[in-house]
């Protein structure tokens, strides 16, 4: 009874997933799911009385990729911070990722004022417009990361390679992520691959979400939900890879199937990367940090 009590408690929270498998087997994660979207309409109709049609894309295909989105001259010079950024006195991480390499550093908005050109990126009202209708909220941007990820092996010599092969949803609720490609993306650099429209929750999505929220090794921890060919093939996915120029911008949500895509021993991509996770519950518009 108590861990029953215990797990309830995170039904209207941020909480990814409910580990309650008796509240599950009659619909608890597919409540949460049309509880948190109910959540976003009314949000939604508060702040939006008319979408763009970029906007409108974005929440219709859960990803939308926008080509030369900065004007050269602010490109260059985002492009430029970007190569220097051992200059800025941002927070360093090496992390280990199957047969990736990543090279994350974190800057703050305590960092912006010495980064005139990464204030301008994400205080970009172009960019905002696009986040705020996406998530329905009013946002900012507290902190971004400047990623390099070097591939030092092909997939196929690592075991295991699942979590980059398989497709996955990070999350079964609206959240986003955005990927600004500093430099240009090849097909054998491992480019983002993704599954437009598969963030909609058709009656094939909500029976997998049905399914795999009843999984026995599902736990509250799991980061996402891999799927499987068969399962891929179940929901129709239509699969798109990022191979882009630099100077694109793909903003995703993160209830979208994605994966990372195949890359050569010794290919590296370079991007600047948020995101935003927050409580889909919330009917609360604006969201400062």
């Amino acid at each position: 009874m108590t861990s029953s009590i215990i797990n309830m408690s995170g039904v209207f929270s941020g909480q990814k997933f409910v580990k309650n498998r008796f509240l599950n087997l009659f619909g608890l994660h597919i409540f949460r799911i049309l509880i948190a979207k109910l959540c976003f309409n009314i949000r939604s109709k508060k702040l939006f009385s008319k979408l763009t049609k970029e906007e409108k894309l974005l929440r219709a295909d859960g990803v939308i990729v926008i080509h030369n989105f900065l004007p050269q001259n602010e490109f260059e010079g985002l492009q430029k911070e970007f190569d220097n950024q051992k200059n800025y006195e941002g927070t360093n991480n090496i992390i280990e990722d199957g047969d990736s390499v990543w090279s994350r550093t974190k800057f703050s908005k305590r960092h912006f004022e010495k980064m005139p050109f990464t204030k301008n990126f994400f205080t970009n009202q172009k960019l905002l417009n696009l986040l705020n209708s996406a998530e329905s909220r009013q946002l900012s941007v507290p902190a971004v990361w400047f990623d390099t990820v070097s591939y030092e092996k092909r997939i196929s010599d690592i075991k295991n390679s699942s979590e980059v092969e398989t497709f996955h949803s990070d999350i079964s609720f609206p959240s986003h992520k955005v990927f600004f490609l500093t430099h240009d993306v090849k097909s054998e650099d491992g480019p983002l691959t993704f599954c437009p429209g598969s963030n909609k929750f058709s009656l094939r999505r909500l029976w997998l979400e049905y399914k795999k929220s009843n999984e026995k090794n599902r736990t509250e921890k799991d980061p996402f939900y891999t799927i499987n060919k068969k399962e891929e093939s179940f929901l129709k996915l239509k699969i798109v890879k990022g191979i882009v120029p630099g100077n694109t911008i793909i903003i995703m949500n993160g209830n979208t199937f994605h994966k990372r895509g195949s890359a050569i021993s010794g290919a590296k991509r370079s991007m600047i990367f948020t995101q935003f996770r927050l409580n889909p519950f919330s009917l609360e518009t604006k969201h400062d940090h």
